[in-house]
């Protein structure tokens, strides 16, 4: 059983969950879903890391989430025109657990404490939706990107210092709103200033509290 669905629900509907939900896998570079597809249910990644855009008014993609193991996907089609308003995409192999919307629907209005329990996880995600519409240097953009690709996927493993994955620099300018040259250029900076190590197209944390100090300034109200 997903552990997200574990702490949100009481036992009778876990059971009913694992009864209705249906276990899904998709390959590096598959959607799990697209923008404008009608809303189809709940996913909750089971394994696999997954970034999640949406499609700006030029047409381009924008990073704007990274969801690993135990993450929810597809709630922001919820409601509305009932259709999904971003995109997700499998970064490596994912598998997902699929909860249809009547499923969903069932389970929200008859089990408190899972309702109760996504509230608090829209409440946290508007927080961070809003936390975003500030403007911020360049530097500190791309330093938050780095960190939100660590707080995502981690270290290879508790003795490394290698993020267990990069994102590419493309997808950093695009997550940070910047350009790719921009990007390079500020990498190699905290590359020398020892904040970072380009390992080829992967990257080291080598001072995690520096890359914090830059990504999160005092000035700054989150």
């Amino acid at each position: 059983m997903n552990t997200f669905i574990e702490n949100s629900c009481d036992k009778e509907w876990q059971e009913f969950i694992s009864f209705h939900k249906k276990v899904i896998t998709f390959k590096k570079g598959d959607f799990i879903f697209k923008a404008g597809e009608k809303t189809k249910g709940l996913y909750i990644i089971d394994a696999g890391k997954i970034k999640v855009t949406y499609r700006q008014y030029d047409g381009s993609d924008r990073l704007i989430r990274l969801a690993k193991t135990g993450d929810v996907l597809g709630h922001r089609g919820f409601g509305g025109s009932w259709k999904y308003p971003i995109s997700a995409m499998a970064l490596d192999d994912v598998q997902v657990s699929f909860i249809p919307v009547n499923v969903f629907n069932v389970l929200a209005k008859s089990d408190p404490k899972f309702t109760y329990q996504l509230m608090m996880f829209f409440a946290e995600e508007l927080r961070k939706s809003e936390a975003k519409i500030k403007h911020y240097p360049v530097r500190i953009q791309v330093a938050r990107a780095i960190l939100d690709n660590y707080k995502a996927f981690g270290f290879e493993n508790e003795n490394s210092t290698k993020l267990s994955y990069t994102l590419s620099r493309k997808d950093i300018a695009n997550k940070a709103g910047t350009t790719y040259e921009t990007v390079v250029r500020n990498v190699a900076e905290l590359n020398k200033t020892g904040i970072v190590k380009i390992d080829g197209k992967s990257l080291h944390i080598l001072d995690l509290e520096g890359l914090r100090r830059i990504a999160r300034p005092v000035y700054s109200s989150e």
